[in-house]
């Protein structure tokens, strides 16, 4: 899977979005970044923990798998900011963040079609 165009093609797909990203599961950015104009919410430090609790909550709900079946995304929903989270194989996820007033279920279902 070609990342850069994903990250290319979901930021086409609504102007609320904020920035896409890919990662590694060892934290590794692999591709994306945020919109042109768009100053991120968090410091680079803040930024790096907050990807290595987001690959270890992944990890821990893949251990549900077998009673629910694969986790599909996850969205979390700040003050300033909604975030998306999708596994995208056993080694990256993807995560899109959204400005708070945007219709999540519509942006969902486009990047859902985009990866599957």
């Amino acid at each position: 899977m070609d990342y850069s165009k994903l990250c290319s093609l979901i930021l086409g797909i609504e102007p609320q979005i904020r920035g896409v990203f890919v990662y590694h599961h060892n934290g590794e950015l692999l591709a994306g970044g945020m919109r042109n104009g768009i100053q991120a919410y968090l410091p680079l430090e803040e930024i790096t923990k907050s990807i290595h609790n987001t690959i270890s909550r992944w990890q821990t709900r893949e251990s549900l798998y077998p009673f629910f079946g694969a986790g599909k995304y996850s969205i979390t929903e700040y003050k300033k900011v909604k975030r998306i989270t999708f596994p995208l194989n056993t080694h990256s996820i993807l995560v899109v963040g959204v400005e708070v007033e945007v219709d999540h279920d519509k942006i969902i279902a486009k990047i859902l079609q985009l990866i599957n």
